[in-house]
């Protein structure tokens, strides 16, 4: 019985740690915990058992309904197959053009799903028929774009290399290949 007990208590030490530590790598998702946060280097630290505590904590935040960018980013980071799922439930489920292209491009870096070329096509497309807020939405495309190394997504941010506005030029102008 003595060992059971310190079996449970060592499981619950472990699971309130990892819970812990999500709340450090996944802050709240406003302006003043995101802007220039990184959690890259944190998960860097882990050893492989820890990644998979880590990644099922997070499959377990992962609400379809309105799925945080950060932990998306975050099981694309641990290379989470797990993940695959509650991607393509989210992405049938979102209504937003933005987390459909940050969910299309990463599962397209997961398995290479090229339907995921045509959903990020179609979101860029959505994106700019939102005149308000295209301006400041398309330069966050193009980052998630480009990390696909897809010829057709760079041809894509290709298209704005010479946009009347400069936000959008000089964003398209960075992630840009011109001989991938």
């Amino acid at each position: 019985m003595c060992e059971n007990h310190r079996f449970f208590s060592y499981l619950c030490y472990t699971m309130l740690n990892i819970e812990n530590f999500i709340d450090e790598i996944i802050p709240p998702s406003d302006y003043q915990h995101r802007d220039g946060f990184s959690n890259t280097q944190s998960i860097d630290k882990l050893d492989e058992q820890e990644k998979k505590l880590v990644e099922d904590a997070l499959i377990c935040r992962f609400s379809t309904d309105d799925p945080d960018t950060l932990i998306i980013d975050t099981l694309l980071y641990l290379r989470s197959e797990k993940a695959i799922p509650l991607f393509y439930d989210a992405l049938q489920i979102s209504s937003s053009a933005m987390i459909k292209l940050i969910i299309g491009t990463s599962i397209y870096e997961l398995n290479k799903d090229a339907d995921m070329i045509n959903t990020c096509i179609l979101s860029v497309g959505e994106l700019e028929k939102n005149r308000a807020y295209y301006m400041y939405n398309l330069p966050t495309a193009f980052y998630y774009l480009a990390k696909t190394h897809n010829e057709k997504l760079n041809l894509l941010i290709g298209k704005y290399v010479n946009h009347k506005e400069y936000l959008i030029s000089y964003n398209a102008k960075r992630h840009f290949r011109r001989n991938p």
